[in-house]
């Protein structure tokens, strides 16, 4: 284990461009027939002591072994692989792959590489973690990376008939765990373990269409237009698989953050000015590996600015100016970019220039009045931990040995998407629910109740919709399981907003 880094809390297209390689000969033990098969990467059930922020993974292959007959392992990447964040995944799915030509029959095992792990958590065990190089003191968030490969084999009886999707599900308890005061991270399945189980697409209650596998959402990166189709690329630093997709007469067109881009929009053309602009997209995965845009909104106009999003974890009592968070995406300027040695997982502290901006990035859900708790922030009493935020960076400082990266001047912050899990405690109304039991880095006792907004409506269509998987269109979720939600964060300083947080997915595992 490497570069463990800390600080103390102070407040406290098929496969488009995915290098799928058949490295071993098909198996005689098929029904004669291929399919295409698409696989998705979800996450569930954090540990209930740490708050993990960031648990950065490169799946490198997969290989489906058959009731008879001879495996065949798919090379993601050519082997290199593609990076994703386990933590957005309780809420998400990830593109993995679509693989053509599978051959059809009943799979008896799917094996899962990847090739490391880069975590960043927050210590809510009491003590200190020793075994960490700094050790990790209790109360601070601690980066840690665990070299692979790691391996993980899932037993299954999972029958291919026809073009079909299946998902990888990586049950955070028991990958991540600590004992005594050791942390370990574990992705091996045994036969009292179960680190990582498979599925078959759609989830139960997903609300999808026929034909229809899974949402891959807030897709963010460089948008590329060519007529009603777009590709979300990703920075290469973030290392994730482009997507193209197709607009269609459902695609919803949504506003920008800053409320002037893409306004009453119909079409790709209409929406994005140039390409080369930054964008989120929803996009829906199809049966036979191709995506269509449930959902697309500019974020940043060109040309691109160096932004970094991350998740506030502290927050400075007696600087109203600077605060840390960890990185979850990040975006570069088209040229010129001073944040190349960042990463996903990387501590970053921020210094906010002098009047900044405020915004808050709604993906069309109607937050009303809502907002205003934060777009009227001047400074760092706007922000509360645990909130997703987007930071345009001026200026640069790069880590150095155990001191974090530092991010200077920085002049917009833009409320974005915090993803973690929690315990439903009950239904309100037909689009309120309370929840508590939030990751620990919220600082918030685990038994405060909170509520959650659902924005009703047909899923899929109109442009404040929550979307809802694992959970019947119109019903809350259930008492158990928990559920992963993706929503803005937006509290007071007394913490008596209600709601404080605007769900645009709930899933229920």
């Amino acid at each position: 284990m490497k570069r463990t880094k800390s600080f103390i809390f102070t407040t406290l297209a098929t496969a488009l461009l995915f290098t799928a390689c058949h490295s071993l000969t098909k198996g005689d033990g098929h029904m004669g027939g291929t399919a295409n098969v698409s696989f998705v990467l979800v996450a569930d059930t954090p540990p209930a002591n740490l708050g993990l922020v960031s648990l950065k993974v490169v799946p490198t292959s997969i290989t489906l072994t058959p009731a008879t007959g001879t495996a065949t392992t798919f090379n993601i990447n050519s082997g290199n692989g593609y990076s994703f964040d386990l933590v957005r995944l309780q809420s998400d799915s990830a593109f993995l792959a679509t693989v053509p030509n599978v051959p059809t029959g009943t799979y008896t095992t799917i094996a899962v590489t990847f090739s490391g792990a880069e975590l960043a958590f927050f210590n809510g065990t009491g003590g200190a973690i020793s075994n960490l190089t700094p050790q990790c003191l209790a109360g601070t968030v601690c980066t840690v990376t665990f070299p692979g490969p790691f391996t993980s084999t899932i037993t299954t009886s999972q029958a291919i008939a026809a073009n079909a999707g299946l998902g990888i599900d990586v049950n955070l308890a028991k990958a991540v765990s600590v004992t005594g005061a050791a942390l370990t991270i574990n992705f091996t399945n045994s036969g009292t373990t179960s680190v990582v189980s498979a599925f078959a697409l759609p989830r139960a209650s997903s609300n999808l269409a026929a034909g229809q596998l899974d949402l891959i959402e807030d897709l963010t990166g460089i948008a590329t237009i060519s007529g009603t189709t777009v590709t979300i690329a990703a920075a290469p630093i973030v290392n994730r698989p482009p997507i193209a997709a197709s607009t269609t007469s459902t695609t919803v067109f949504d506003l920008d953050p800053t409320g002037s881009l893409c306004s009453g929009a119909t079409s790709l053309s209409a929406c994005f000015t140039t390409t080369g602009e930054a964008a989120s997209m929803d996009a829906i995965l199809h049966s036979d590996g191709t995506f269509t845009v449930q959902e697309i909104e500019p974020l940043l106009a060109s040309p691109v600015v160096d932004t970094v999003e991350g998740t506030v974890v502290a927050i400075k009592p007696n600087n109203t100016t600077q605060f840390n968070m960890i990185v979850t995406d990040i975006i570069p300027a088209a040229s010129g970019s001073l944040i190349a040695s960042l990463g996903i997982g990387f501590p970053l502290t921020v210094n906010l220039a002098t009047g900044p901006t405020f915004r808050v990035d709604s993906k069309g859900l109607a937050l009303s009045g809502n907002t205003v708790n934060f777009t009227s922030g001047a400074d760092t009493s706007a922000l509360r931990l645990g909130q997703s935020v987007a930071i345009h960076v001026k200026a640069f400082t790069a880590a150095n040995g155990t001191t974090a990266a530092i991010a200077n001047n920085v002049d917009t912050v833009t409320l974005r998407w915090s993803r973690f899990t929690a315990t439903p405690t009950g239904a309100l109304t037909a689009s309120l629910i309370n929840i508590n039991t939030l990751p620990a880095y919220f600082l918030l006792s685990p038994t405060s109740s909170f509520e959650v907004q659902i924005f009703s409506g047909i899923q899929g269509q109109g442009t404040d919709v929550t979307n809802l998987d694992g959970i019947q269109n119109g019903n809350p979720p259930t008492p158990t399981p928990p559920i992963g939600i993706r929503a803005l964060f937006i509290e007071d300083p007394a913490n008596t907003l209600a709601p404080a947080f605007f769900a645009a997915k709930v899933r229920q595992h």
